[in-house]
């Protein structure tokens, strides 16, 4: 599965078959993953990651879903947009704190800003 960088954080999107925990996910985090392993691609063995969507899907996060968000320490369930077929993408959120993410699939490239 592909994996997404920030462009001025480090902050990647990617998905991870198994986190530890048996279930496959894809994950908004500050860990790089290891596109190499088959399990917990960020070696942290915590499945604690800034967001978080159960999916067997791999081929790209997906464009309209419930993410799990974390802030100030407690997961928060909130609504994602990924437009598809642009070289930006911007994250809208139905939830307070807003998060903001932009993923450019050709470039392999996201940043994300949570307030």
């Amino acid at each position: 599965a592909p994996y997404y960088k920030a462009l001025s954080a480090e902050r990647y999107v990617y998905h991870d078959p198994d986190c530890e925990d048996g279930m496959p996910r894809w994950v908004i985090d500050v860990n790089k993953p290891d596109v190499n392993k088959t399990d917990d691609l960020d070696s942290d063995g915590l499945c604690e990651d800034i967001g978080m969507l159960s999916s067997q899907y791999t081929l790209h996060p997906p464009t309209f879903a419930e993410w799990s968000m974390l802030c100030d320490g407690i997961y928060n369930q909130q609504f994602l947009t990924l437009p598809e077929g642009t070289s930006t993408m911007t994250v809208t959120t139905t939830a307070t704190p807003t998060t903001t993410t932009s993923t450019s699939r050709n470039g392999t490239t996201t940043t994300t800003k949570s307030t």
